[in-house]
């Protein structure tokens, strides 16, 4: 009850002790003021029954509104999930079609124009999941997977996945991962993948001369991503507007990209408790920098290999990779250097006064690069290491006659850094521990491999991927069909789409594994196809007895791998 209901009370009680006794004129007067009172106080009771009313009605009013904008939040993100679900079911299609045209014989021309066809396809694709992707966000459906992660191993492998698109435009492609920092964190490794590939991906896109540098730096309660560019730059006034919805500031037009991809990565930074932010000038680059919070989970890491006492000196123009390099030596208690081009006589000199015993040359500068080799050993440099792209490698021989003895892949891992300086071998028996060595795919048998897939196209290039690798197929277009294909026949593998008709692929997986269970059966290899690789979709998909999940469009090599370790299964108990 409020304070003025209360006084009011008073007041009544009052008004009326004084109308009991007193004169008749005063008891008359006293008994109108009650009964104004009165009058009052149910005036000023139903004031706040209608004020709680109206309270109560827009308490009501605005949940229902909020319940509104869920519903339609969620009806849109379902909508776009099936839109999208359609949309890539034919563009996984033209990939892999694609894909399959691209492995047989063509003509220049025509390689050409399956190529376009293919890269469009691919856009296109990016784009449908950039779309799925804000959707999730902005219904809140962003599923975080917190879990510890190798740091250097998850930037170098963006690094690494970007560097054949920098390497065709002429760009220098660096990773530098402060020493200090913990090897190992507590965090999301696919969202944080998924944002450096876009900031650097970005990168790449927009520069034309120079380079791209990624780097990760300690701060007090988590790290710092930052990708550094020596593209366009931007005005500061754009900085904001870049992380909205279809928006890429005043960025060449002509560059694609329909701006998804810096608002889906500033949120998803703001889903993990970080922040995202950017900056640039007009013709000096960009810096984009990512702050994420992130519990260290092993100590910071040691040099594989002590450098102290080494001298070496490092010969590039690269904006990034030069630098970085001549600072993770030093990280190691390596004495280096950064020095330019220069001629073979100045350099032996530089390379005699600083007493180097290596030196590490940059074949970016082209012909030089022989001549400062060679100038090297006259200075007294015990050993001569190469840069190459990935590409270069096949130039091993040129590099043998040039006087390299060894040689380093950008963009440089730092777990080969150490390996390479310290390796005694000469260039020739050297192992590229830059990449991780190649997989030898078993081939024991061939398989019988039951397909359930409703689409044609996709099962076209299931069918065609499986069969180049001996298998051979029993195709079947629903759920049921599977089922019954299983109960009459034995499988080595079944591949089965998610989404079908009849019996979905998830009902379909239980179904097989009942069959294997009840005939005492040795387990297949079951595997969903689907277009959808989410999280959620991947614990589905094992929850249902399925051993593995792959993505549309099939990407050839992952299968075969899947395959083959069934086929080398299969080898052992025959």
């Amino acid at each position: 009850m409020s304070f003025e209901v209360e006084a009011l009370f008073a007041v009544t009680g009052a008004v009326a002790l004084v109308a009991a006794g007193g004169c008749w004129t005063l008891r008359r007067r006293l008994s109108d003021a009650a009964i104004e009172a009165e009058s009052l106080r149910d005036a000023v009771w139903a004031a706040q029954e209608r004020e709680e009313r109206a309270r109560t009605e827009g308490v009501r009013a605005v949940d229902s509104a909020k319940q509104r904008a869920a519903a339609v939040s969620e009806a849109k993100t379902r909508f776009l999930a099936t839109v999208t679900h359609e949309m890539r079911t034919p563009l996984s299609g033209v990939i892999g079609a694609t894909d399959l045209l691209l492995g047989t014989p063509l003509a220049a021309e025509q390689r050409t124009y399956a190529t376009a066809v293919k890269t469009s396809a691919e856009g296109m694709l990016a784009l449908v999941d950039e779309m799925l992707d804000l959707s999730r966000i902005e219904s809140d459906r962003v599923a975080l997977q917190t879990a510890p992660f190798d740091v250097a191993e998850v930037v170098e492998g963006v690094a690494e996945l970007l560097a054949p698109r920098a390497q065709a435009k002429g760009l220098d492609l660096a990773v530098r991962v402060a020493v200090e920092g913990p090897a190992m964190v507590v965090g999301d490794a696919a969202r944080v993948r998924q944002i450096l590939l876009n900031l650097a991906g970005n990168a790449v896109k927009f520069t034309t001369e120079g380079g791209v540098g990624l780097r990760v730096d300690p701060t007090g309660d988590g790290l710092r991503f930052t990708v550094l560019d020596t593209g366009p730059g931007f005005e500061p006034s754009d900085a904001e507007r870049l992380f909205e919805e279809f928006e890429r500031g005043d960025a060449d037009p002509g560059a694609g990209g329909a701006g998804l991809g810096l608002a889906i990565s500033a949120r998803l930074a703001a889903a993990m408790g970080g922040r995202l932010t950017a900056d640039g000038r007009p013709g000096e680059g960009a810096v984009f920098t990512l702050t994420l919070p992130a519990a260290a989970a092993a100590p910071a890491p040691q040099p594989e290999a002590s450098l102290a006492g080494r001298r070496l000196l490092v010969v590039s123009n690269a904006p990034f990779g030069g630098p970085w390099l001549v600072e993770k030596l030093a990280e190691w208690g390596a004495e280096a250097r950064l020095v330019a081009p220069e001629p073979a006589d100045d350099f032996a000199a530089r390379v005699r006064r600083f007493k180097a015993d290596t030196v590490v040359i940059d074949r970016a500068i082209q012909a030089r690069a022989s001549d400062l080799a060679a100038a090297a050993r006259l200075g007294g440099a015990e050993k001569t290491l190469a840069l190459l792209t990935p590409l270069d490698r096949r130039e091993l021989p040129a590099l043998v006659a040039d006087g390299f003895d060894g040689y380093l892949v950008k963009p440089v891992r730092a777990a080969s850094l150490t390996s390479r300086l310290n390796d005694p071998r000469p260039l020739g028996e050297q192992v590229p521990v830059e990449t991780r060595p190649a997989v030898s795919f078993p081939r024991a048998r061939g398989l019988k491999v039951l397909l359930a897939e409703d689409d044609p196209v996709s099962a076209l290039i299931a069918v065609a991927h499986l069969s180049r690798l001996g298998h051979a197929v029993v195709r079947v277009q629903d759920g049921l069909e599977a089922v019954a294909a299983f109960e009459g026949e034995t499988f080595d593998a079944a591949l089965v789409d998610i989404r079908m008709p009849g019996l979905d692929g998830l009902a379909c997986a239980r179904r097989l594994r009942a069959i294997e269970r009840a005939g005492d059966r040795r387990p297949a290899l079951v595997v969903a196809l689907t277009a959808n690789v989410s999280t959620a979709d991947r614990a589905a998909a094992l929850e249902a007895g399925m051993d593995d999940l792959l993505a549309k469009p099939l990407d050839a090599r992952a299968l075969e791998g899947l395959l083959a370790v069934q086929a080398a299964v299969a080898a052992r108990v025959a």
